[in-house]
C-alpha cells in the first residue's frame, strides 16, 4: 500500500502564504532544489487542492530555467490529482479529479500499485487530509521568517491528532525539514 505525505512551505509563524497571497518569501538554494528533485524522483503522483492546481498548472507548463530540468520534467510526467469539488475539468497534462468522495478516491489511490504520493497543498486541502484522516506523514519545511499575517496552514477546526517526529534536517538556507508520522502508525 502506498503512503500519502503532505509536503509543505511554512513559515516559523504557522502561515503557508503571506497576507497578498504570495509565496516568494520560501528559501532556496542548490541543496534544496536537490531535495526537491530527489523528492519528485521518489513518488508515483501528486494530489493538490483546487487553488494550489491552479497556480501551478499556470506556471510548471512554462517554468524555465529558474528551476531544474528534473523538476520541468516531473512536474509535467507525474500524474496530479485535484481535490475540488467545483472544478469541472483539467487542462494540465496528466491531470484528473478526484470528485465528491474524497476519502475513497484517495484511498483507492493509496491502495493502487506504485510508489508514495505527495499531497502539495494549500490551507483547505490540508485541512481537509486531516479530517479525512488520509495523511500518514506531514512534511514541514519551515522557513526562517515571520510574515505576521497571511494563510494559515490549517483552518480553525480539525481533529486532534499526536505526531511522532521521524526525521530532520536542516538546509544550508536555514529552512528546516520536519518529517512527522501519525503517533499511530
Amino acid at each position: 500500500m502506498r503512503r500519502l505525505f503532505m509536503h509543505v512551505n511554512v513559515s516559523l509563524d504557522g502561515y503557508i502564504c503571506d497576507a497578498a497571497g504570495d509565496i516568494d518569501w520560501h528559501f532556496s538554494d542548490e541543496e534544496f532544489q536537490r531535495y526537491l528533485d530527489h523528492l519528485l524522483e521518489s513518488i508515483d503522483g501528486m494530489l493538490f487542492g483546487r487553488v494550489a492546481f491552479e497556480q501551478l498548472a499556470d506556471y510548471w507548463p512554462t517554468a524555465g530555467a529558474e528551476v531544474s530540468p528534473i523538476q520541468v520534467r516531473k512536474m509535467h510526467e507525474l500524474p496530479k490529482y485535484v481535490l475540488s469539488r467545483t472544478l469541472e475539468h483539467t487542462n494540465w497534462h496528466n491531470s484528473h479529479l478526484l470528485g465528491n468522495d474524497l476519502a475513497t478516491a484517495i484511498a483507492q489511490l493509496k491502495q493502487s500499485a506504485g510508489r508514495d504520493l505527495a499531497l502539495f497543498a494549500g490551507a483547505r486541502a490540508a485541512t481537509t487530509a486531516v479530517e479525512l484522516g488520509v495523511l500518514d506523514e506531514i512534511r514541514l519545511i519551515v522557513n526562517p521568517v515571520l510574515l505576521g499575517g497571511g494563510t494559515r496552514l490549517f483552518g480553525d477546526t480539525y481533529p486532534k491528532a499526536e505526531l511522532r517526529l521521524t526525521r530532520t534536517h536542516q538546509f544550508a538556507s536555514g529552512a528546516v525539514l520536519l518529517s512527522y508520522e501519525t503517533a499511530s502508525r
